[in-house]
């Protein structure tokens, strides 16, 4: 199929931009490549794009690719050296370009992109010690963040474990001490640590964090409702397209990983329900993926390059469940159209908008832009197109 053979080129070619226009010799990875895909050197690290440059390298060298295995080591060797806090645990938020603490807080979705990504570099490497940690910041996520009054997972602390003024993950977000996209990924990475090595600490961790996805964040509409209090009202303003269908996907791989019947039957139509919605209101007839709509009606046209890789694994998921001929059709187009306008089966990083958008350029590697959701798409779409 095109598609899976476009899928596999274009994981190849990903990993050959980000290995060439990354690496500092001063440690590390640059913390930035600018739109014209210049390092900039002065630029901070932040714990996101290392934790994903970690999962990427560590995802192609399980492949069996040697460049990417020499990566993957030197991503873990970073974080483990520098992002982690040795006398309080946990990891940093952001480092200066030389490795000094910058800024101190504790996020919870950083601390789940590590485990996410040193089960993935234990899946690769069979480094018992990458697997000692993974296990160790869930196990911290478990007694630093889960509320054990009211359920779920608060956003954020500080450096001494208490909270911040201040919990957004990013100048987008609300002030809310719950949020999906925390939870969402806390759910992607207990997914692949129990998939890669199981124990009934791992398997109850994950079955938590799907139930409590499911009956919270999952609104009877289709979509994905964002942000709330610690009382679990509801403080959401808007839809995001992106976030339905990464979750649809990802809302059946954990069902899938924990192989439960009852819970597979719950969550088949919750997924189905996600993607369908998604592609129904968010989805352009040429192929464009939009960013959000507000609950007054306004609608964000210009998607960014992570909703389009979403939206491919999304689709050929529903597909793949549902045998659907209409869920591939979209797949393929939002692909067709992913290579027009941003740079797809190109040269260089994907852009982070659309050619036709009406937008400045932005960096094509930073603290937002790692190759991560375009990365994980292709080898995703590789992988379930080889069911076919």
């Amino acid at each position: 199929m095109k598609l899976r053979e476009d899928a596999r080129a274009e994981g190849l070619r990903l990993l050959d931009w980000w290995a060439s226009h990354l690496v500092d010799d001063c440690g590390g990875f640059y913390g930035e490549v600018d739109a014209d895909d210049r390092p900039v050197p002065e630029a901070s690290k932040s714990i996101i794009l290392n934790t994903r440059l970690l999962w990427f390298f560590s995802a192609m060298a399980g492949k069996g690719d040697a460049r990417a295995a020499g990566l993957a080591r030197r991503a873990a060797d970073y974080i483990r050296t520098y992002f982690h806090d040795a006398e309080q645990g946990g990891l940093y938020w952001l480092l200066k370009a030389d490795g000094r603490p910058e800024d101190t807080r504790k996020q919870a979705y950083a601390q789940a992109f590590a485990v996410y990504a040193f089960a993935e570099y234990y899946h690769a490497t069979g480094d018992a010690a990458a697997l000692t940690f993974a296990r160790d910041l869930q196990a911290l996520i478990e007694a630093k963040y889960w509320d054990s009054e009211r359920g779920g997972y608060i956003e954020a602390l500080n450096r001494a474990w208490n909270p911040p003024a201040d919990q957004r993950l990013s100048d987008k977000d609300l002030d809310a001490p719950k949020t999906m996209n925390t939870h969402l990924h806390v759910l992607e990475a207990y997914s692949r640590l129990h998939g890669v090595a199981p124990t009934e600490d791992t398997r109850a961790a994950l079955y938590r964090i799907l139930t409590v996805f499911l009956d919270r964040f999952v609104a009877p509409d289709g979509h994905l409702r964002l942000f709330f209090d610690m009382a679990w009202n509801d403080l959401t303003l808007s839809i995001s397209y992106g976030h339905d269908i990464e979750a649809s996907w990802l809302i059946w791989e954990a069902a899938e990983a924990l192989d439960d019947k009852a819970l597979l039957e719950r969550a088949r139509p919750i997924v189905l329900a996600l993607a369908g919605t998604a592609r129904r209101e968010g989805m352009s007839e040429g192929g464009a993926f939009s960013y959000e709509k507000s609950f007054d009606g306004h609608t964000d046209p210009d998607g960014e390059w992570w909703e389009q890789a979403e939206a491919l694994v999304g689709f050929v998921n529903a597909w793949q469940m549902t045998g659907e001929a209409n869920w591939l059709e979209a797949a393929e187009k939002v692909w067709a159209y992913t290579k027009t306008q941003y740079g797809a089966g190109g040269v260089s990083e994907w852009t982070w908008y659309a050619a036709s958008a009406s937008k400045d350029k932005i960096y094509k590697a930073g603290q937002w832009k790692c190759p991560y959701h375009n990365g994980r798409a292709m080898i995703e779409v590789a992988r379930q197109l080889r069911k076919t």
